[in-house]
């Protein structure tokens, strides 16, 4: 397979400059070597392809497994971003810099992004060996950072700048949104939300790249996830033994993880098809899935909505006319389950007019107008409330207001009348991984011994040096698992006699916010998912 070489020179890695200059030697060697393919596939769980696999589907990965290796991957961190970056670099996630969702800024929570990331990743570390590499998708991606090969972030249909290097793709991706965003791969990636549209993204181009030729391609599909957190109790009623389950709403979502799994499954197939038989491919989950104990909902609600129809607050459009008001959801999502309530105090808050003598009688007037005053069209109460605690008065709030789920509806009734406005949304979750269910791992190739037993210790820390190690390349000393190297022939392993590097380094000292146009949607759906309150 022809695959675009390099010529020696610098490339700029996040700012870095970094030589790379292959001998002939070199380009000899790669041009004998194997390609490797590196699929993450979020959440993908043994049981379901199991289930799957007894029903006729999903050929793709029955076939890898039929000439390769299957394992379970044990994990850890429980938070996918911590996850995927481990599994990208290595390294424990204090090294590289990726410890949650979100990083805190003075202006909210913002999702992570590569410029978070401390070390080098699996695509960096190459790129530096003077090897041609792609990424798709990967979380954590964007904004792009310059590789050898194309890199295509987990941002492209949000809007921003640098979601692509080279810039050349970028214009020729972008110019294809109309054709990714058609009923063809909206078929496949149903939904208009983020990760749905990242996976079409995903399916439309990384087989384009890998028909090209390349040394290491890295890249990631979602889809899997969030429908297994939605839906499971309708794809495994027996594990909701006490739960009543509509007949409708079950028609409508019996197959919702399924169809995930079987697009996933598809795209699969073309990389299989794309890259060659001369390729080694190893597929990894995060972490697998399992019903939670109970469904949990999570009910969407605009407070200051519900404070407005209760008379405690006036508005003009949108904004607050605090003159006019008594409270207000201080800075409260419309997502968070416990929302602060803050009185507009004379003296206190600007334009104020509620006296602070009198803010524990407006406290319990407007406490009973929400216990008594508002409730679901099921007749159950919307809200509980609560003492603020520490934490919540270091926020501003005077109490607390917390939203609960039972008989839930999307219709309030609020001072005896129907509304559906204050409900932003009505999400209900049944599959969770809590408890770090372990994830998947396949692999199947040219240089994959089919007999490898692969350890009961295998580990989401083990698949970046295992990686390496199946290019030819050193493992760092610094790394927080080792290289399996069981899994490749004895005619590999030969050839190839484990090598070390102390460390791969670092691309920055200090963790850089990048925000994105889609990040209040990204915090929207993380919530829903029950990532984030």
């Amino acid at each position: 397979m022809t695959i675009p070489r390099l010529s020696a020179g610098l490339l700029l890695i996040a700012g870095l400059a970094v030589t790379f200059a292959p001998n002939d030697a070199e380009a000899e060697r790669r041009g004998k070597e194997s390609q490797m393919l590196l699929i993450g596939i979020d959440g993908a769980e043994w049981l379901v392809i199991e289930d799957l696999w007894a029903k006729g589907y999903l050929p793709h990965l029955r076939a890898l497994v039929n000439r390769g290796v299957r394992a379970k991957l044990k994990t850890e961190y429980g938070k996918s971003p911590v996850i995927w970056t481990t599994i990208a670099t290595g390294v424990l996630p204090e090294k590289h810099g990726i410890t949650g969702f979100v990083v805190a800024t003075d202006e909210g929570d913002v999702p992570v992004a590569s410029t978070v990331r401390k070390v080098p990743a699996l695509w960096n570390i190459a790129t530096s060996a003077g090897l041609y590499v792609n990424q798709v998708g990967w979380w954590g991606s964007w904004p792009a950072e310059v590789i050898s090969g194309v890199n295509v972030t987990d941002k492209v249909q949000a809007g921003d700048a640098n979601v692509v290097q080279p810039k050349t793709w970028e214009t020729k991706i972008k110019g294809e949104l109309a054709q990714i965003n058609s009923q063809t791969y909206k078929s496949m990636f149903p939904g208009e939300q983020q990760f749905a549209p990242e996976d079409r993204v995903v399916a439309h181009v990384a087989p384009t790249l890998a028909a090209s030729g390349y040394d290491l391609m890295v890249m990631y599909l979602h889809g899997s996830d969030p429908n297994s957190h939605r839906y499971w109790r309708y794809y495994r009623p027996q594990d909701f033994p006490g739960v009543a389950v509509d007949a409708a709403e079950a028609a409508k979502h019996v197959d919702r993880i399924p169809k995930a799994y079987k697009s996933i499954d598809q795209v699969i197939g073309r990389m299989v098809e794309s890259s060659g038989t001369d390729t080694n491919i190893i597929i990894v989950s995060d972490h697998g899935f399992h019903a939670l104990d109970e469904p949990i909902v999570k009910v969407v609600i605009d407070l200051d909505l519900v404070l407005a129809k209760l008379g405690y607050q006036t508005r003009t459009g949108e904004k607050i006319d605090v003159a006019k008001s008594k409270a207000s959801a201080y800075g409260s999502r419309h997502n968070e389950v416990r929302k602060r309530v803050r009185f507009y105090v004379a003296g206190r808050d600007a334009g104020g007019t509620v006296a602070a003598a009198d803010v524990a009688k407006h406290r319990a007037e407007l406490e009973k107008a929400l216990l008594t005053k508002v409730t679901y069209a099921s007749g159950m109460p919307v809200f509980g409330v609560e003492d603020a605690l520490p934490s919540d008065k270091a926020q501003g709030a005077d109490f607390v207001v917390v939203v609960l789920d039972d008989g839930a509806t999307k219709e309030l009734i609020i001072n005896g009348a129907p509304t559906s406005e204050p409900v932003k949304g009505m999400v209900e979750n049944s599959g969770g991984h809590e408890g770090n269910p372990p994830g998947i791992f396949i692999a199947a190739g040219p240089d994959i011994n089919t007999k490898a037993v692969m350890p009961a210790t295998l580990s989401i820390h083990d698949v970046a040096p295992t990686v390496l190690y199946g290019m030819g390349l050193p493992v760092g000393q610094d790394f927080s698992g080792k290289a399996q190297t069981a899994l490749y022939t004895d005619a590999y392993r030969q050839a190839h006699p484990l090598k070390t590097v102390p460390t791969y380094g670092t691309l920055r000292n200090t963790s850089e916010v990048s925000k994105s146009q889609d990040d209040a949607e990204m915090l929207k759906q993380l919530q829903e998912l029950g990532y984030l309150e």
